[in-house]
């Protein structure tokens, strides 16, 4: 497909909205439940843990036996669609290492607007270090998530955790896959129709406008075959919050949905990087 004007709609569509510059992104879904389902029968999570009142506002937790760290995954989506359940797959070769799995459900918009998802989000953290992992689990954790779970994961550094009686750095990283970090750029795109961004209360999301609150390692990893728009987004981002020393990864022979392989497969080299740092413990 030929890329269209710069600026365009047409450009904002085809930069941000997978569906286009990824030929088989039909078949990605159904395939994805398919191997969801076998990995919650393989391991069986403490399903539909209740960390607040939306219906949606639950998680599931794969524990592994005597674990010694937790990765917690935030879906993708757009923040309007999707859920745990369609990504239960990322657990199993943390889970077969020792590492339990935490998986958050958030509520969508157009139900919610995305402030209100980031508020789900931090409180769903929280309640899980407080009520659901054992001090092993809580010893380490490393914040993963996908395109709009990639935003979601890397709100975790701007966060201040003492403000929900967590320590100042509960986190040991956070990976980011595929993230969109300033939210103004969807305000062009048809996914708007359900976000209802505003110059306004784009700029209040804008992550990269925001003050780093913890000090922990901070990978960016984005396929090599996404459009542009998605490889600036992860730059600005560790412009933004260099005091961290972000590490901004472009990933060979990967699109926006098979990036999430890399962080599942146990030879794939994001699962490795995750497993390096959750095996190092948080900051303090």
């Amino acid at each position: 497909m030929i890329e269209p004007a710069p600026d365009s709609p047409e450009w904002f569509e085809y930069q941000y909205n997978p569906r286009i510059t990824v030929p088989d992104a039909a078949t990605i879904l159904p395939e994805w439940r398919s191997r969801a389902m076998q990995t919650r029968e393989k391991h069986p999570p403490l399903g539909d843990i209740k960390y607040g009142p939306h219906p949606r506002e639950n998680l599931d937790l794969f524990r592994a036996a005597n674990a010694r760290a937790t990765v917690v995954y935030i879906h993708g989506g757009y923040w309007r669609m999707l859920s745990k359940l369609e990504t239960s797959w990322v657990a199993e070769h943390f889970v077969e290492k020792g590492i339990s799995v935490a998986l958050m459900n958030y509520p969508l918009c157009p139900d919610v607007p995305l402030h209100q998802i980031r508020k789900s989000v931090q409180h769903a953290f929280a309640y899980l270090w407080h009520h659901v992992l054992t001090k092993d689990e809580s010893r380490s954790i490393v914040v993963t998530g996908h395109s709009a779970g990639g935003h979601l994961a890397a709100l975790h550094l701007a966060t201040d955790w003492t403000a929900y009686n967590l320590p100042h750095n509960p986190i040991a990283g956070v990976v980011s896959l595929s993230g969109v970090f300033d939210v103004a750029p969807l305000i062009n795109t048809s996914m708007n129709a359900d976000l209802r961004l505003t110059i306004e209360s784009s700029a209040a999301l804008n992550l990269c406008a925001m003050p780093l609150k913890c000090n922990a390692p901070l990978l960016l990893a984005v396929g090599a075959d996404e459009p542009h728009a998605f490889h600036q987004q992860s730059h600005d981002l560790a412009k933004a919050w260099s005091a961290v020393k972000p590490e901004v990864v472009s990933l060979v022979s990967t699109n926006h949905y098979t990036i999430v392989d890399r962080l599942a497969a146990p030879d794939g080299d994001v699962h490795s990087y995750v497993c390096a740092i959750a095996g190092q413990g948080r900051a303090g």
